[in-house]
Order: structure tokens, then sequence, then C-alpha cells
């Protein structure tokens, strides 16, 4: 994966991990006073750069990978414990077969430690049950469970599903899980000065995957429209993590007391993506990686009727379900409650994946009950069962992308750019806007480029896009007005400078440019609408 642009350019949440990581390594601490996403992989990644000595984006996915053979060994294991040694073994081979799941070890993301440490709770619970020490192996079951849901939050849903099985010693289940969420908790407060367990983004996530615009609001970029999403609570004078969160949560319920009908025919499409073949991305397409691995190459791809792997797992773990549930009804509620999770909020492939190792153990099952066990009518029952799942998973899932997002293409050129890689960088914007032609920060991106490389009519022709396309988009404006500035168009660079200013409160520098030039130049006050506070200033890194 090293020849992928991608290696070393992490982006969205790639790139707030590794942020994150860096000032830990340096010994700074998270730079969130209150997480806004669960802080378990920051801190995991920041201790393997500080270990290293450097920031090393080689070194994780090297340690992700070591999780991910863990994890198939774990799954073999459990496996074993409820279904037997045979079963257990193909769950196993599967894991590690499972082509999602080899993606996700080589991205700077929290699917990997998430998985091994949920796999690891649910091996210390079934420990637990041959001891004569179960109330400290229930307990070390849940504090690995409370660890992943610092990792990843709906990891949570573990702990109820251990402390189901702990039964009467589930309060040292929920113990071990408080001991592992609680310095978390406790960091909140003390810097934050709000009692928020994990993090605060859970109401806004809640949102994203419950309002009347699902497709919209889901695939939202963090640029201006995410700032004005996440800024909304403090338009209407909410100023705590924790009242922002609820905030969103609120919306949720008014829209479901409103259109109870639209809340449930989007369930519904909900449990649909779930079920489906379809790598569904959250900020960067997964299958254009397989162009950079042959392994990928083999074991992640879609075709016109079915969708590997997912689409042929889950249909096999059906049967397994049905017939095995009650020999292992820990992993049942677990697959319940996962995927009931993921439900709530919304649909992408890092969320749904830790769901693999359950279904491959059910799957496993199914097909040795198929083989071995079934009668002749059963055997056709489970048969027909396995046809329509296959249907639900693989049919209309869609054409396989061979190209990256243009979110994802756009970031990456943003990197380069900075870097000074401008050929390259105008390669990928091109890229973006083949994908998204009208798209204006791309175009605003572009045209800086092009003012770069001393190409000022292609920028100004850039910029004059972006502004049709947007007539408020700040970067466009501050661009064009440093380019009238150029040109000694000294009234239009005043005018544009004024226009940026208020249309964000954080271009302060625009609106301190503007007054300058009109004291140097004698042009009398237009009367600039920016509201911004005149500390929070951001002078332009580019043109």
């Amino acid at each position: 994966m090293r020849q992928s642009p991608y290696f070393d350019h992490p982006i969205v949440d790639a790139y707030t991990y590794q942020q994150a990581a860096r000032a830990v390594a340096a010994g700074m601490g998270h730079p969130d006073k209150i997480f806004w996403q669960p802080p378990g992989y920051p801190y995991f990644l920041g201790f393997l750069y500080g270990a290293a000595g450097s920031v090393d984006f080689l070194l994780p996915r090297i340690v992700q990978s070591a999780l991910g053979a863990f994890s198939s060994v774990l799954t073999a294991w459990i496996g074993a414990r409820f279904f037997g040694r045979t079963a257990g073994l193909v769950a196993g081979l599967a894991v590690a077969l499972y082509g999602t799941l080899i993606y996700f070890d080589g991205e700077l993301l929290a699917v990997s430690l998430t998985v091994a440490l949920q796999l690891g709770s649910v091996a210390l619970a079934i420990l637990a049950r041959g001891t004569n020490r179960r109330a400290a192996f229930w307990a070390g079951a849940g504090f690995l469970a409370g660890l992943a849901s610092i990792t990843t939050a709906t990891s949570v849903v573990f702990v109820v599903a251990l402390a189901i099985g702990a039964r009467r010693l589930a309060p040292w289940c929920l113990l071990g899980a408080a001991l592992a969420v609680a310095p978390v908790t406790i960091r909140n407060a003390a810097l934050g000065h709000e009692w928020i367990p994990i993090s605060w983004n859970g109401g806004v996530n809640f949102y994203i995957g419950n309002n009347p615009h699902y497709d919209d609001v889901v695939a939202i970029r963090p640029d201006r429209q995410w700032r004005d999403l996440t800024a909304e609570p403090e338009r209407h004078g909410i100023w705590t993590k924790a009242g922002a969160s609820n905030y969103f949560v609120r919306k949720v319920t008014a829209w479901v007391r409103q259109d109870p009908a639209a809340f449930l025919e989007l369930q519904v499409r909900k449990i649909r993506l779930l079920l489906g073949g379809d790598e569904i991305f959250r900020n960067q397409a997964i299958y254009p990686s397989r162009s950079d691995s042959p392994v990928l190459w083999a074991l992640l791809w879609k075709a016109p009727g079915i969708a590997f792997p997912w689409g042929v797992l889950v249909p096999v773990a059906w049967i397994g379900l049905a017939v095995g549930w009650k020999r292992a009804p820990l992993l049942g509620w677990i697959l319940a409650l996962y995927a009931l999770a993921n439900v709530a909020f919304f649909i992408a492939a890092r969320y749904r994946v830790p769901m693999v190792p359950y279904f491959a153990m059910f799957g496993a099952e199914g097909v040795r009950w198929f083989v071995r066990d079934a009668k002749r009518v059963t055997r056709a029952v489970a048969a027909g069962g396995a046809i329509a799942a296959f249907a639900i998973c693989n049919l209309g899932q869609g054409a396989m992308p061979s190209r990256m997002n243009p979110d994802a293409e756009l970031t990456l050129a943003g990197f380069l750019h900075q870097e000074g890689r401008l050929d390259e960088a105008r390669r990928h914007y091109l890229i973006s806007l083949e994908g998204r032609p009208n798209d204006p920060e791309t175009w605003a991106d572009l045209a800086a480029l092009y003012g770069d490389l001393g190409q000022y009519a292609e920028a100004e022709g850039a910029f004059d896009r972006a502004l049709r396309l947007d007539a408020r988009n700040g970067e466009a404006l501050l661009g064009l007005a440093m380019l009238r500035e150029r040109e000694r168009r000294i009234g239009d660079a005043v005018l544009l400078y004024d226009r940026a200013a208020a249309s964000d409160p954080t271009y302060g520098w625009a609106a301190r440019r503007a007054a300058a030039l009109r004291r140097h130049y004698g042009i009398a006050d237009s009367g600039s609408s920016w509201r911004g506070n005149p500390a929070a200033e951001r002078p332009p890194s580019r043109p």
C-alpha cells in the first residue's frame, strides 16, 4: 500500500487521529479539553509514535496487522469453544482472509484495535465460566469492553451483552467497564468542566443518521457546511458540549414526533444498507485501494449480482444464527445489539465490520450443520432462506468504483499543495472536479494553486467559477481580492475583502486588510458588515 499517495497523507478522521497522536507523543496531551471523538485510538497511536521516536506511518500499520492476525486467532478459539474445533478453524480463516478487515488494518483508524479489544473481552468472558476466579475474569472482560468503548463508542453494547451473560456477576463486569471509562470521564470533567462519559460527538452523529435529509447530511464534508452544522447549537445560545450533543438529540426526537412514518421508513432503509454487501465509505472510498494491493484485489470486490465478502458471509451466517443461537447466546446478543447500534446512527463499512468475526463463527456453524446434520426438509428450508438473504445482500448494490471519491481527492490535493508539490496537486484537484464539477471549494483551491504557479488569468477564471457557484465562498472572495490588489485595482480589492470578512467570522484578517487599504488610499468606508472577533484573525496561506 506504500505506493498509494494516501499512505502518508491520512485524511479527515485519520488526520484528526494522527494530529492528536502527535501531541500525545510530544508530551502535550490530547488537544481536546473535552473529547470530541473517543480518545482510545489517538492515545494508542501516540504511544506508538512515542516508542518510535517520530511520526511513523508504517509502524501503526504493522502493529494493526498483528492485531488483525491476533483477532483471527481469537475468532478461531472462541468459535471452537462454542461450535467445535473445525467450525472455529473455518471462522478464524474467514476472518484472516476477510478483505475489509485487511483494508482497515492498513488505515489509521480505530477498527483493528476495536475488534481486538472486543474479541478479547469475549474470550475473557468464556474463560470466566471455567474458573474459580469468575468475578475477576468477568471484571477483566468488562474492562476490555470498556477500553473498546473509549476507542469506538458503539462498543458499549459489548458491556451490555457481557453483563447479560454474566448474570449475577454482572456488577463485576460493569465495574471493570467503569474502571476503563472513568479516566476519560474524569479528564473531561477536570479540563472541560463537564461530566461527559466518553465524547460529545454522539448527539451530532445521532442526528446525521436520523433526519429527513439523510443522504445529504451523511455526505457533508468537513467544510463550511460541517462547521455550520456543528455551530448550530451556539446560534441557539447553547455553549456547553453536553448541551450541544443534547441539542441534536432533541432535533431527532422532534422529527420523530412530527413524522414517525418517515423515521420508521429510514430505519428500514438503514437495515437494508447494513445487510447490503456494498462497503459504504465514510471519508475515503474503499474499493479504489484494490489498485494498490494485490491482496485487496483478490479479497475485496463487487461484480453484478455479488458483493464479496460481506454479501457471501452474511447469508451463510443466517443459517448458523438460526441453528446455533441457543449454543452461543452471548454471540447472538452481541450481533443483535451491535446491529441495532449501527442502525441507530448511520451505516458505514468501518462501523459494521466489527460484526464480521461473529458472523464468521455463526457462518462456519451453519455450513457444518448444513453438511452434516440437516435433514432433507430443513436443508431445503435453509437453502431457501440463504438464497433470499443472498438476494437482499447482493442485488442492487451498484457498480464497484475504480476511482477515489472527489472529497478524498480534494483533501489529498490540499496536502500536496501545502507541501509545494504543485503539479501533483493540480492533477488531483482536476480529478476531484471530474467527479464533482460544481463544487465551489474545489474551484477556489484550484484557483489558489494557479496563483502559486503564477498563472493569474487561470486563477481569476477559477475564482470567478467558484463565486458563480457560491457567492459567499470566503476563500474565493479572499483570493480574488488579493489578485485585484496585485493588479492595483484597490477599490475592487477593498470591496472583495469586505465580502470575504462578512462571509466568515474568522476572517478578521480580511476586515483589517480592507481597513488598511482604505486608510492608505483614502477610500471611504463602505460600512463593512463583518461582525467577527478581531482576535480570531486568519491570514491566508495562499495564493
